[in-house]
């Protein structure tokens, strides 16, 4: 009996992962192709949009999987991308050099100011990242000699050149973009379905009976914190490196809030929601370029609707549409 049940269950299960990875391959077939016949234009809307999904994904990691809801991310994505950009400027670092260790900067930064803040609960720790985020714009802004505040950074070079390709062109960037997005995706997805990425559940669940259990909640609220952090600093070096000119009004409080409310248009705690969630308003935000004092207000309006019709957000319509074939 208990055999035939198995054997069912993965027979429902086959229709769904067949298609789960038809749709997977026919994204990465357009993201390939994409810059062969794009403007630059589109090419420029797709890095963003690329960036944005992994800063989502990132994000998913501390609030959709752990559970704290944190208003920072964006703050992390500008520390990586000043950090890549003066250790190649002053410090006279190669791209491939100051890539990794800007991430790692990033993550010791996130793990420095998150062992102590992750004690606070709820809506405490919420408004302490809220104000975090906006002090290290501040910084950013102000520190006229090292990031040449309110002027910009300029004059950030791309990448070397390695095994022959030449990423000053716009092209290689996009690729190189796609590969380190690509990367981060498959890293967060491996993650989230090991055990370390069921210890988080738990802890978001009900961390006083994972406490109980005898899991290290403050460690792992941490690590988690850091990695998302970490993640976000390497795309924050990519963009840098993409863009060539950063400026902090890039990384003001209202990057961090786009973060947030992308994830929650994808759906919290489902990885791929966030990302689809980023992808679709880079979108709306394009489209609607055109008409900039009723862009917010058409991105809130389409937020609201996607929580009211479902809380869980893209994912959850989705899944309510495939509870209702069924």
């Amino acid at each position: 009996m208990k055999n035939n049940l198995e054997k069912t269950a993965k027979m429902k299960s086959k229709p769904g992962l067949i298609r789960n990875v038809i749709i997977i391959a026919v994204v990465l077939i357009v993201l390939l192709l994409l810059p062969q016949f794009a403007s630059d234009y589109i090419i420029y809307v797709a890095v963003l949009a690329m960036i944005y999904a992994v800063l989502a994904g990132s994000y998913d990691l501390t609030t959709g999987y752990t559970g704290p809801l944190t208003f920072c991310h964006g703050a992390f994505y500008g520390i990586g991308a000043y950090a890549s950009a003066l250790l190649t400027l002053k410090a006279g670092f190669p791209f491939w050099v100051a890539f990794p260790v800007s991430g790692i900067i990033v993550f010791l930064f996130a793990a420095v100011v998150g062992y102590p803040g992750l004690k606070l609960k709820g809506h405490y720790f919420a408004v302490t990242t809220f104000f975090f985020g906006h002090f290290i714009y501040l910084i950013i802004l102000n520190s006229v000699k090292l990031t040449n505040g309110p002027m910009g950074l300029r004059g950030i070079k791309p990448p070397e050149s390695i095994l022959g390709i030449d990423f000053s062109s716009l092209q290689a960037s996009y690729y190189l973009i796609l590969f380190f997005g690509l990367l981060a995706v498959v890293f967060l997805f491996f993650l989230v379905r090991s055990g370390i990425g069921k210890l988080l559940v738990s802890i978001r669940e009900n961390e006083e009976l994972s406490e109980a259990i005898g899991v290290n909640t403050s460690f792992y609220k941490v690590l988690a914190f850091s990695t998302g952090a970490g993640i976000a600093g390497l795309m924050g070096s990519l963009f840098a490196h993409f863009f060539r000119l950063l400026h902090p009004s890039t990384f003001t409080w209202m990057t961090s809030e786009m973060v947030v409310i992308m994830a929650l248009v994808g759906g919290l705690g489902t990885l791929f929601g966030p990302i689809i969630g980023a992808g679709i308003i880079t979108l709306i935000l394009e489209l609607m370029r055109f008409a900039p004092e009723y862009r917010f207000i058409i991105w809130s309006a389409a937020l609201i609707v996607v929580l009211v019709i479902e809380p869980k957000g893209l994912m959850g319509i989705v899944g309510r549409i495939r509870g209702g074939k069924r």
